[in-house]
């Protein structure tokens, strides 16, 4: 059909006006992003309702504006995700029926479900293309927590004090007088697994792709200022995600990837030897703390046999939401758990551990289908990245409450939902796209 230059004009004009509201959208992603990771030093300073519910608002608005935007292309994926995510906030409520505090809902909702639902602004994001801008944002605030560290470094645990830290909270000693920062974020858990979310991701800027020597670099920083968190849980998330990803990339034969293969397992021993010399100088072998963790699990935990070690506790009631209650003068358990699989058990019972079980293994089923969707390395990286880092979050979770340490859940969550992301054609690269952004 002829198109005259006027219709031309006109449909550009469509297409410009549609295109509007999405480019502000993505701004507002970003700039959320960046608000994210200083929330925590700005909530030590700042009590305030409204400063705290901005962050829950903007994120909740968020991730019900791309759910609608991407629910139809990925309607397959997204029908048994929301009904498995509806269930366990059914579930996880049924205690407030019988005298649970609704408060303590909620907190147990923004806390562990609300970053959860920022995977579709993941997935919007790579509709859009955005994912070397998303990655660029994360080294931008790659770049602030270790600034934020060095400065607080500085200072010394003393000055930070004075200054309004509290500590034990913000800021602590490891073993012989090892200082435990927080810098931009609200406790040194806080800023190592922020850490090693942003420093993956951070290598996957466009910059970092066409030069190894600048990933490399991404890297090093990483292993190294984990090293100096001495938040040993955060640096098993690493080092399992670079195992698991190698062997990812080199799952397919070739006479390369066997040489590769074999260069690795003839060096494993002199890095395990070095690797632990290293580890034992800076007293991160240490199992004094884990001892203490199997102690109070055994003794604290609800038993399985009854109702609540059915149905759980109420979502809340243990883990971050417990301890925030807990400092507002509620009736809570204030029990941290360090276990993210026991805090999920404790919240919503046996059953629920089952519903997360299938939550769990439907991500990971979809990911693998990505993966193997495109022979293009460019397309199939993705996946491969975040199973890796589903693994080292998966390990982490055994001594730690990893999905509830903000805002790495929001980085790691938004990063899931870009790999789970299904293009029209399986040849779609989602950096491309992001150059524009």
């Amino acid at each position: 059909m002829y198109m005259n230059p006027l219709n031309v004009k006109s449909s550009s004009l469509v297409q410009a006006r549609s295109a509007a509201p999405t480019s502000s959208i993505i701004i507002l992603i970003h700039v959320l992003l960046l608000y994210l990771s200083i929330y925590g030093l700005v909530s030590i300073y700042v009590d305030n309702i409204v400063i705290r519910s901005l962050k829950d608002a903007g994120m909740l608005l968020l991730a019900v504006y791309t759910l609608a935007r991407v629910y139809r292309q990925q309607i397959h994926f997204l029908n048994l995700f929301l009904f498995i995510l509806a269930s366990l906030i059914v579930l996880g409520s049924l205690n407030v029926l019988v005298g649970s505090s609704m408060v303590t809902l909620v907190y147990g909702i923004k806390i562990t479900l609300l970053p959860l639902v920022m995977l579709f602004a993941g997935m919007f994001m790579a509709e859009q293309g955005g994912m070397y801008a998303f990655a660029r944002t994360n080294l931008v605030i790659f770049i602030m927590l270790i600034a934020g560290w060095c400065a607080q470094y500085a200072l010394g645990i003393e000055k930070l004090i004075t200054m309004g830290f509290v500590y034990g909270v913000n800021i602590k000693n490891y073993l012989e007088g090892v200082p435990r920062l927080s810098s931009i974020t609200y406790s040194p858990d806080g800023y190592a697994y922020a850490l090693v979310m942003t420093g993956i991701i951070a290598e996957h800027t466009k910059m970092a792709v066409k030069h190894r020597s600048f990933r490399l670099m991404i890297q090093l920083l990483t292993i190294g200022f984990l090293l100096l968190s001495t938040i040993r849980s955060a640096l098993l998330l690493w080092c399992v995600y670079q195992v698991v990803l190698f062997l990812l990339q080199i799952r397919k034969y070739s006479k390369k990837n066997m040489l590769v293969l074999a260069v690795v397992f003839l060096t494993l021993p002199a890095v395990v030897f070095f690797g632990g010399r290293l580890l034992q100088s800076k007293n991160l072998l240490s199992s004094s703390s884990l001892l203490d963790r199997l102690q109070i699990w055994g003794s604290s935990l609800t038993s399985p046999f009854t109702m609540n070690g059915m149905i759980g506790n109420g979502i809340g009631s243990v883990g971050a939401a417990s301890r925030r209650t807990h400092m507002m003068g509620l009736n809570s358990s204030n029990f941290a758990v360090d276990n993210q699989y026991f805090s999920l058990y404790e919240q919503t019972g046996w059953i629920g551990l089952v519903y997360f079980l299938m939550l769990f293994m439907w991500l990971l089923i979809t990911l693998v289908r990505r993966m193997n969707a495109s022979p293009y390395p460019a397309v199939s990286r993705l996946p491969q990245v975040a199973i890796a880092l589903g693994a080292g979050v998966a390990t982490a979770s055994m001594t730690t409450n990893v999905l509830e340490l903000f805002p790495a859940n929001v980085f790691f969550w938004m990063f899931i939902g870009m790999a789970l992301y299904q293009h029209r054609n399986a040849g779609d690269i989602p950096y491309k796209a992001g150059e524009r952004i």
